[in-house]
């Protein structure tokens, strides 16, 4: 084992981690794990989801959730929030252990608000927290309760915050609530159980990892904060070893830097090194001394993946194509401009106001590489029905002849509509959406996957989110839509009065699930079945044509009981 290893051991062992400190003129150890304010780093995403939470509280939306990995910061964005709610003006409750009954979290809330509650009775608790915040909104205070590590919480004691979200007055809500948690958090709120709770969620935000600058711009900001007067440094290639093992996340920062500082504390070095910190992760990963040369190599080819997948964006070629698995890279970074709040129901913007909000979005969308979203977009719609995704597409893909071609090999259906947006999200299944923003390609092309009132769950994301309000995204859209399903029943899309098709069974059960058809199943296209497409297509607001049509069979779908049919209210499998 090496010298420096040895002594960076001995140094943890012996319980002297601190020596380096004096070595590099450190007043404090920079990269601790402990969250300090005095340490606190805001990145560009961390000063938005900042504020997203404020402008949910000081609009009362009542709900307000904020997503984030482990080690990203939302703990730090959290004190930051509080730290910044004065005492004449809010008055804020933290609960960071929601590992509790329901009956415990209320008594435990109303603790940290200043109440005895002593009682066992959920009711009798709920009656001292009301009066409470009665008291608190006459005096014009702003009541916040924060429950960090949300995804702990079990399904009945949310149940219980919500009822407390139904403390409310005539005019406003009472109380502003943040559930603040790991991406379990989302799934768990998708449950069916918990919709009522879900569909109160007025503001989200999902605070994503800090980019190559940021990180270099972290390491800096803490060790000034710390004391550094020039005794240490870290080159830019160590920098882009940290973030390219990081990925930008905070905690882990923190943990590489903490541990390159020791080995280079022990090699008397005072200058931090890619092959320094390469060391600090071999460490921190307990790998064998022979397993170091592989790990190199191993980054070496990532960051050269990375690049040469950088210089393709930027100078795209005629080729096939590898679809992406996560959601496709923008040409540049622009700051977005500001739009209506995505989660919540507002007031009417106005004209003006509203070009402002076309304008910033059609510029979002158009950042994108436009073959990468339409891949893209194809493959979140593909996975929502559990087919396989697109890996190698060789040309160009445009709407809808490409995506026609791809949907066939999958037994899926694609299926246009043009008209206003609302009707289209009545039909209540995933589709392509085709804007009005143009590329080499054509339009570019939208999936909207999910609808939870006004609020839209839409791939790619726009302005870092992966939802928006339907009234923000209806200007740009070219009123043009595909519904994606599966014809099951392999049904024709054109009949006869009268002809008789062992296909026309499965249309009547469909008819018959959908509550409109009563007679017998036969196969026959006969009367009866005419009368029933007919009043299942007035009921839907779509044409009246006895020769039943595509749009009709993609609408009766929905009814299958053989099979999970993905809709925009339940989403995808």
């Amino acid at each position: 084992m090496e010298y420096s290893t040895v002594k960076s051991y001995l140094l943890i062992i012996y319980g002297t981690p601190f020596m380096y400190t004096n070595y590099f003129g450190f007043n404090e150890k920079p990269f601790t794990l402990t969250p300090n304010p005095r340490f606190i780093f805001l990145s560009k995403n961390h000063k938005e989801a900042f504020a997203h939470l404020l402008y949910g509280i000081n609009n009362h939306y009542g709900f307000i959730e904020l997503i984030g990995e482990v080690g990203t910061g939302k703990t730090t964005v959290l004190r930051t929030l509080l730290g910044q709610l004065q005492e004449e003006n809010y008055r804020t409750a933290l609960i960071f252990n929601p590992c509790l009954s329901g009956t415990e979290l209320l008594r435990t809330i109303s603790h940290e608000f200043g109440l005895e509650a002593k009682s066992d009775y959920t009711n009798e608790l709920l009656a001292d927290l009301n009066r409470f915040l009665l008291a608190e909104t006459a005096g014009g205070k702003t009541v916040v309760l924060v429950i960090d590590e949300a995804q702990n919480l079990q399904p009945d004691v949310l149940e219980q915050i919500r009822l407390i979200s139904n403390l409310e007055t005539d005019n406003d809500k009472l109380i502003q609530i943040i559930l603040a948690g790991q991406p379990e958090l989302e799934a768990l709120l998708e449950r069916p159980d918990l919709r009522q709770l879900n569909q109160r969620i007025a503001v989200r935000y999902r605070l994503k990892s800090m980019s190559m600058a940021e990180t270099r711009d972290y390491i800096r900001h803490r060790m000034e904060i710390a004391g550094e007067s020039g005794g240490v440094s870290f080159t830019d290639s160590a920098v882009k070893w940290i973030h390219l093992y990081t990925r930008g996340v905070p905690r882990m920062i923190n943990i590489l830097c903490d541990r390159s500082l020791l080995i280079a504390y022990g090699d008397e070095r005072r200058n931090i090194t890619a092959g320094i910190v390469s060391r600090g992760i071999r460490e921190i990963l307990n790998l064998p001394h022979h397993k170091r040369q592989r790990t190199m190599l191993l980054a070496a080819l990532t960051s050269i993946v990375i690049a040469f997948v950088a210089w393709r964006l930027l100078y795209p070629v005629k080729a096939p194509i590898a679809a992406p698995a996560s959601p496709p890279p923008k040409a540049q970074q622009v700051v977005p401009l500001p739009i209506s709040a995505p989660q919540s129901n507002v007031a009417a913007t106005t004209k003006s106001n509203t070009m402002a909000t076309s304008n910033a979005l059609q510029q979002e969308i158009y950042m994108y590489n436009q073959q990468y979203v339409h891949i893209h977009v194809f493959n979140v719609l593909a996975e929502m029905w559990g087919e396989r995704q697109a890996k190698i597409v060789k040309k160009p893909l445009t709407i809808p002849d490409m995506y026609q071609k791809l949907a066939k090999t999958r037994n899926l259906n694609i299926s246009e509509f043009q008209g206003p947006l609302d009707t289209a999200l009545a039909f209540n299944l995933p589709m392509l959406a085709v804007t009005r923003v143009l590329g080499e390609l054509g339009n570019y092309s939208l999936a909207i996957t999910g609808r939870n009132q006004n609020i839209l769950s839409v791939a790619p994301s726009l302005f870092s989110r992966d939802t928006i309000n339907k009234d923000d995204l209806k200007p740009v859209l070219k009123g043009q839509f595909y519904l994606v399903w599966k014809n099951t029943g392999k049904i024709p899309f054109h009949l006869r009065p009268g002809e008789r098709r062992f296909e026309i069974m499965a249309l009547q059960r469909l008819l018959q699930q959908a509550g409109v058809y009563r007679e017998p199943i036969d196969g026959v296209y006969n009367p009866a079945t005419v009368t029933a497409v007919r009043s299942y297509q007035r009921q839907n607001g779509i044409p009246d044509d006895a020769s039943l049509g595509e749009l009709t069979v993609a609408l009766l779908s929905r009814h299958q009981i053989q099979q999970t049919t993905p809709t925009l209210t339940k989403g995808g499998r």
